[in-house]
């Protein structure tokens, strides 16, 4: 990975407290996470997304992670290479914790945050 992936920091305007973490697993890779509240969360190659995957793997707007009643939802947005949960591709998909989410490349996990 290379420094366009830049994981979203603690000094973003969210005070809210994270639901949901977003962690990149591949080995190879540096690791990220993304601490996930109820909001949405574009995904993808492009720097205008809160969440960029910088490879060509990945489009340059590639998913939506939103949130309904607090339970985390994906989305592809007509991607070139899909998003695959758990070695499913998906077009829309309610998330719980867990998850293990393909974009392009990645590897990316979703873990629940208990409070």
């Amino acid at each position: 990975m290379d420094n366009q992936t830049v994981p979203l920091d603690s000094s973003s305007n969210s005070a809210e407290e994270p639901l949901y973490i977003l962690s990149l697993l591949n080995n190879e890779l540096m690791s990220s996470s993304w601490k996930l509240s109820d909001e949405e969360y574009s995904i993808g190659r492009s720097s205008k997304n809160k969440i960029i995957l910088d490879d060509i793997t990945v489009s340059r707007e590639h998913a939506l992670i939103k949130f309904s009643n607090k339970t985390p939802q994906i989305k592809d947005l007509n991607s070139t290479n899909g998003v695959y949960i758990n070695n499913e591709i998906i077009q829309e998909k309610d998330l719980k914790s867990g998850d293990k989410i393909q974009i392009g490349k990645y590897l990316l996990l979703l873990t629940g945050v208990n409070k």
